[in-house]
């Protein structure tokens, strides 16, 4: 049966608070329920995306959520996908409301990043992979996706222009977005004079981690829809894994085949193919795209992956003003990931209020004039990926 987004909120994006993540979580939360004009006793289910750095209180987010707002005996689930963790969680949601086991159910994730690098969550080198990169290398995010931006110059010759374009175009948007993080608009000079983090992504072509939470509520309930504010159907929701052969550099991983026998990012070539198929459209389709831009290697490669055009042509698709605004697939009129940096378990599900904000016509001087069909793709460590279609 069909499922419907009637409530969105958020908590603006910011960087390291020494406040409780339920905090945030609250105000997505309330401003989730105000939004869709309905009381807490409306919903019949939560999903909850685990907030890894909480210990126990992070794992059971979705418990220490409800004992804010009330407990009411109804179903809650914790998971984690690392940064896929918000598609996990609306997933299962729309999944239980289809089914018909619920009729109204909600999806929240909340995160304060530590300072500095996402570091391994563990100290136990034998039972976590992610200790050894970190132990015995010193790798952090950005070495393996330098590496494969490295690559992707060689190959196809992509310019430190083009990866600083990426800023400069997300920069732009970000400034007008009132849930971004940084809000400074930057020139082509000074991101090429920002230092280098790892060669050749520089400091501004890499998003910083961040504090932020996101909530979104979902019904099949005619009633609730019928009173919502431009309700926006959820036409796909899926997760991809990887694909043995895949030749990205993974992280956590220290090496990678040597011989491709699978799509780069099959993750997410897996879960966005998987979404195209359920929603019944094409790549074609799409009005606007909120992509994961970790790093502006990210930006190019994702259109590539998501089949938006063959491989090496993104950065074309760049030059040529496509993905802008008024351009024939505007990406990330967000500010993405650039703008805002990444509340991990949040991530997803600000990307999927974003597409559902333009679908309704609220982004002001970001708007996508007539968006009709929206989609928002993520991605997590160890080859997790999320991809949902939504139209209005």
């Amino acid at each position: 049966r069909d499922v419907y987004i009637i409530g969105t909120g958020i908590h603006p994006w910011m960087g390291f608070s020494e406040k409780v993540f339920a905090d945030f979580a609250a105000v997505a939360v309330d401003g989730a329920l105000k939004d869709a004009n309905i009381e807490w006793q409306k919903i019949q289910a939560i999903m909850a995306g685990i907030f890894i750095y909480g210990g126990n209180a992070g794992h059971l987010s979705g418990q220490y959520l409800e004992s804010i707002f009330g407990e009411t005996g109804i179903p809650v689930v914790n998971v984690y996908n690392a940064c896929a963790t918000g598609s996990a969680a609306i997933r299962m949601a729309y999944n239980s409301v289809a089914a018909g086991e619920t009729e109204t159910a909600l999806a929240f994730g909340a995160d304060v990043s530590p300072k500095g690098f996402l570091t391994a969550k563990s100290d136990n080198a034998v039972q976590d992979r992610d200790v050894i990169r970190w132990k015995m290398g010193g790798l952090p995010n950005p070495i393996y996706w330098a590496l494969e931006c490295r690559k992707r110059m060689a190959k196809y010759g992509t310019t430190e222009q083009d990866l600083a374009l990426v800023k400069v175009l997300m920069s732009e948007y970000g400034s007008k977005n009132p849930h971004a993080r940084f809000k400074k608009t930057y020139t082509m000079e000074e991101v090429l004079n920002s230092a280098y983090v790892c060669d050749p992504l520089r400091l501004y072509e890499i998003c910083p981690v961040s504090t932020g939470a996101a909530a979104v509520i979902i019904t099949a309930d005619k009633d609730l829809i019928a009173k919502a504010d431009k309700p926006v159907k959820i036409n796909a929701t899926t997760m991809g894994s990887a694909i043995y052969g895949d030749p990205t550099i993974r992280i956590s991983a220290l090496s990678c085949p040597a011989v491709a026998e699978a799509p780069m990012l099959s993750e997410s070539y897996s879960a966005s193919r998987q979404a195209y198929e359920k929603a019944g459209v094409g790549p074609e389709d799409i009005d606007v795209l909120e992509l994961p831009d970790n790093s502006s290697w990210h930006y190019l490669v994702y259109l590539e992956t998501c089949g938006f055009c063959e491989e090496g042509e993104a950065d074309k698709m760049l030059r040529d003003g496509l993905t802008k605004i008024g351009g024939k697939l505007p990406v990330n009129p967000s500010g993405g990931f650039s703008s805002h940096g990444e509340a991990l378990s949040a991530q997803a599900l600000w990307q999927i209020i974003e597409c559902a904000n333009q679908l309704r016509g609220r982004c002001g001087e970001r708007q996508v004039a007539g968006a009709k069909v929206a989609m928002a793709q993520t991605y997590g460590l160890m080859g997790n990926s999320g991809t949902t279609i939504m139209t209005i």
